[in-house]
């Protein structure tokens, strides 16, 4: 999910803007995983570790805070992992290795002999160990731009916890908390039982991205306007023929000795060489672009969006880049 602020951004630019040639582009970014694996761990197991619950009633909404499901959150972990085809093979133990009630604290770690034996009976070089998933109803008001009331609604936040265990370790090599929350109207607050069935899937969703690498939506702002080179480079942006912009874009730099649409031609390449993968390249052209761009104007605007997220990405593609040299990087 895009933040918050990234949103709000986007939507002030274009808004203050909307005459000029500003235009967003929108793709998938893979991100790295909270944790980074040997590329020699293919074969993983997701095990049910959860405490026992009561079973949940179909005609009632619980206010405050329960357990989910060992079973179900088990079940859908596995199934996010197995989509994302990161590791060879996910294996799943959904029976319960936790014979504790939820009542207290309720979680039992793994010992070293009981990984060694899960690890060597299920066959896999990793154990991912679900501990809990908690549920938490709250009632909140919220406020909405254009609305002069507040909304009464329920905010569901789920918080999972799961240990990552090799058998060739005695302590845990991650431990890992994943946190998520979502608001129903008031008329809308699913049943405890249909609740710990949807916010199994919506734990699971969460809990994947920590482990595994993930895909997600990316916003970028370019230029598109003010002259024909601008307008031909667009209709490449659109056809997804980025060395085609790129082309026209610097023809378009190098042809201005100054000026707005010097600036503009910058941003632009800086945005097609990270397309392309050249993040550093992508870096060295927003700094062509800073002598070009005055403070507090609408270039300089773009020039720090497309700087924090370029920025960003170079961060993660480090990690990234650990994470994919199990396939080459491809």
């Amino acid at each position: 999910m895009m933040n918050v602020r990234v949103l709000c951004f986007l939507i002030c630019v274009c808004g203050l803007f909307s005459c000029s040639s500003i235009q967003t582009f929108s793709f998938e970014q893979l991100c790295p995983a909270k944790v980074t694996l040997p590329a020699q761990v293919q074969t993983v197991a997701v095990v049910n570790n959860m405490p026992v619950i009561p079973k949940a009633k179909n005609n009632q909404a619980t206010l405050g805070t329960f357990d989910g499901s060992g079973k179900l959150s088990t079940e859908a972990l596995a199934d996010v992992l197995a989509d994302a085809k990161y590791f060879d093979q996910v294996i799943i133990c959904d029976s319960a290795l936790n014979d504790l009630r939820a009542e207290g604290n309720g979680y039992r770690p793994l010992t070293h002999d009981e990984v060694k034996k899960l690890a060597a009976d299920l066959g896999v070089d990793v154990i991912f160990s679900l501990d809990r998933v908690f549920i938490s109803n709250e009632k909140k008001l919220v406020e909405y731009p254009g609305m002069f009331e507040s909304w009464p609604v329920v905010r569901t936040r789920v918080t999972s916890v799961l240990h990552v265990y090799s058998p060739v370790r005695e302590k845990p090599l991650y431990a890992v908390v994943s946190a998520d929350s979502v608001e129903w109207n008031l008329n809308d607050v699913p049943s405890d039982i249909r609740m710990i069935t949807e916010m199994a899937r919506f734990s699971a969703a969460a809990m994947g991205r920590e482990l595994v690498p993930y895909w997600t939506p990316a916003e970028r702002i370019y230029y598109a306007g003010g002259c024909v080179e601008m307008r031909d480079a667009a209709i490449s942006v659109n056809e997804g023929d980025w060395r085609g912009a790129y082309s026209l874009w610097k023809q378009l730099y190098d042809g201005r000795k100054s000026g707005n649409m010097k600036a503009h031609a910058a941003l632009n390449l800086s945005l097609a060489a990270e397309m392309e993968g050249r993040l550093d390249e992508a870096k060295d052209w927003l700094d062509k672009a800073k002598p070009y761009i005055k403070d507090g104007s609408e270039e300089d605007m773009v020039w720090k969006f497309n700087s924090l997220q370029l920025s960003k990405r170079a961060t993660d593609f480090l990690h990234l880049h650990s994470q994919m040299s199990r396939f080459e990087n491809n």
